[in-house]
């Protein structure tokens, strides 16, 4: 290390030991645990509200006034809390709080990961853009914070492998040379650099147990027989015979379905609420695979784990289910890695998707199922698929007089909800017959002018008219649960109608599965009624793995920055008949097809393969 690296870790270490004594002298000087009344006067100066410092307290627990004596930006591990508001809490506890205090560090680090992974999917985030982060909060030593937050476990470090292509040009050779010749033992060009990967503890043990377990699965197979011997005449049950872990693309819901019937001991199951639904209408009796997950020695005893929409299966539900599928045993990953995958942090099966070569050699085995398209609407769906949208004479059909895609153009917002409820109230049941939950409308996200909330209004005035008896509720609504309540057995994207509302409650219908043999899924009280919300409209994310003979969906100009290649085929794949598609995003959606496959994420579950 140099003199100047010497000296700035010589004035670091002071930092440190200045603000420990601090934080020493604080917890002295600190009221007991059983004296909430300083640390409300601490919050109340620092301007939090009364319901902040409700949540502050109930997530610290009894000794949270000694906490924050100690640490006050310690607050920043309570979800919801910024660093304005730590930083303002700071100076009401701390003498001369600076920016560059390594308890504040400590906690902006793992502050930026959470976020990173709550807003934008990354399990990880390059060094380089932490530091530029930090400098935006006013650190004024971001590569010394960072050694320091790993130092300390706040943060983990990891190396991202650098590879060279099969088919790189020469800006791509330039760039790994360079990179390669790179000193990887200066500290500073380490700790700022794009391919030094930070992570926190509860991502990054979940992708290194998903890759050891997978690494487990592919290695053990034992003999599976299918019933009446049907691998000689599947490709499809032959993989799964022969291989550990299979990934599975292209496959619809029936031939998932069938697949789980062709081997006894079989559990087949899906991550997706709609999902679920869509296999029971397919014949099987499925699971939901966020409650499996929770049911170790259920899978433990499975010889065949089958699991559909993969692609929305959560890192650490997906991690839960690998490591708890004993040695020997067979797991099936059906999905589609191009359209929307989990809300959660993590590309869980498109990272094992895209992993060539993990440690046990090769890649994952994989089957690739593949149909024609025979109308329009399939037509429609393959272009997209491949990044481009068809033209309008194909989605005619042959005779010109196709009527299984329409597109209606609208002009703003208000044009687009009117013409959404008219198509789905009038236009769709008067040209095909389908009408109820034969329909579905769907929306970009929940709270644009045109999106669900917007829609849902304007429809249930159409449907369902009513004074909204309990939260906006009336008997007759269609509901989805939006905030899960596992004690009922509900994780999210359930769907039902209300049978009976009144001040008490709601008594609902859940769509199957989740509404047979289970009656205390039946009511949910008042007081819970805000985790649900209307689904005649649902967004896109929330109809996932669901199928409905007609869907209506809303691409409106105000949710065109939003719109992807994944989402645009999110929606298109949920039709089977009919698809109606109220455009008013212009050019933008042409342009999302066709520039941008999806939002990035940054993982590391494909590099922790080949370790």
């Amino acid at each position: 290390m140099d003199e100047g690296g010497r000296q700035a870790e010589s004035e670091r270490k002071g930092a440190v030991a200045a603000g420990t004594a601090a934080a020493a002298a604080a917890a002295t000087a600190a009221p007991a645990a059983g004296e909430p009344g300083r640390l409300t006067a601490w919050l109340s100066a620092a301007g939090a509200p009364e319901a902040m410092i409700v949540r502050i307290v109930d997530a610290l627990g009894d000794d949270a006034t000694e906490q924050i004596a100690a640490d006050p930006w310690g607050v920043l591990e309570v979800p919801g809390i910024a660093p304005s508001a730590a930083d303002a809490l700071a100076r009401t506890v701390v003498e001369n709080a600076q920016p560059d205090d390594p308890r504040r560090t400590r906690a902006l680090i793992p502050w930026l990961l959470r976020r990173a992974a709550a807003v934008g999917g990354h399990t990880v985030q390059g060094a380089d853009t932490v530091a530029e982060a930090l400098g935006k909060l006013g650190v004024t030593d971001a590569t010394g914070a960072i050694a320091d937050a790993i130092e300390n476990g706040a943060a983990l470090a990891f190396a991202e492998p650098v590879s060279l292509s099969e088919d790189a040009d020469e800006e791509e050779i330039e760039d790994f040379e360079r990179l390669d010749a790179e000193d990887d033992d200066d500290p500073v060009s380490m700790l700022t650099s794009g391919h030094t990967l930070l992570a926190v503890e509860r991502w990054a043990f979940a992708e290194q147990a998903a890759a050891e377990a997978a690494q487990r699965l592919a290695a053990t197979p034992e003999a599976v027989e299918s019933k009446q011997g049907s691998e000689s005449v599947d490709a499809l049950i032959a993989a799964v015979v022969e291989h550990g872990l299979t990934l599975v693309t292209g496959a619809s819901a029936q031939r998932v379905a069938d697949l789980g019937e062709s081997f006894s001991s079989a559990v087949l199951a899906s991550p997706s609420a709609a999902g679920l639904r869509t296999l029971v209408e397919a014949g099987a009796d499925p699971v939901d695979a966020r409650a499996l997950a929770e049911d170790p020695a259920r899978v433990a005893a499975a010889d065949v784990l089958v699991i559909a929409d993969a692609q929305l299966l959560g890192l650490e539900a997906g991690a839960a289910l690998l490591e708890a599928t004993r040695d020997g045993a067979h797991v099936v990953l059906a999905g589609d890695p191009v359209t929307l995958q989990s809300t959660g942090p993590g590309l869980f099966f498109r990272d094992l998707l895209e992993t060539e070569d993990p440690g046990f050699g090769g890649r994952l085995p994989r089957v690739e199922l593949k149909q024609r398209p025979t109308g329009p609407l399939s037509a429609l769906t393959d272009a997209v698929r491949h990044g481009g949208l068809p033209p309008q004479e194909l989605l005619q059909g042959p005779d010109g007089t196709s009527k299984e895609v329409v597109i209606v153009p609208v002009r703003e917002a208000g044009e687009a909800v009117h013409r959404a409820v008219q198509v789905a109230a009038d236009s769709i049941p008067r040209a095909f017959g389908l009408s109820g939950h034969q329909v579905q409308v769907v929306a970009v996200d929940a709270d644009s002018p045109a999106g669900a909330v917007a829609l849902n209004a304007a429809l249930k005035a159409r449907f369902n008219s009513g004074p909204g008896v309990c939260g906006g509720f009336d008997a007759g609504d269609r509901v989805v649960v939006t905030t899960p309540l596992p004690e009922r057995g509900l994780y999210g994207g359930e769907t039902g109608t209300v049978r009976a509302a009144d001040a008490e409650g709601l008594t609902i219908e859940w769509d199957a599965p989740h509404g047979v043999g289970s009656e205390s899924a039946g009511t949910v009280a008042a007081a819970q009624v805000r985790a649900l919300r209307q689904a005649w409209a649902l967004t896109v994310a929330e109809a996932q793995g669901g199928r409905w003979p007609a869907v209506v969906a809303v691409f409106d100009g105000d949710s065109a920055p939003k719109l992807t290649r994944a989402l645009a085929l999110g929606a298109i794949t949920l039709a089977t008949q009919h698809l109606t598609v109220v455009h008013g995003a212009g050019r933008a959606l042409a342009d999302a097809v066709e520039k941008i496959p999806d939002r990035a994420r940054r993982t590391r579950l494909k590099h922790a393969l080949r370790d």
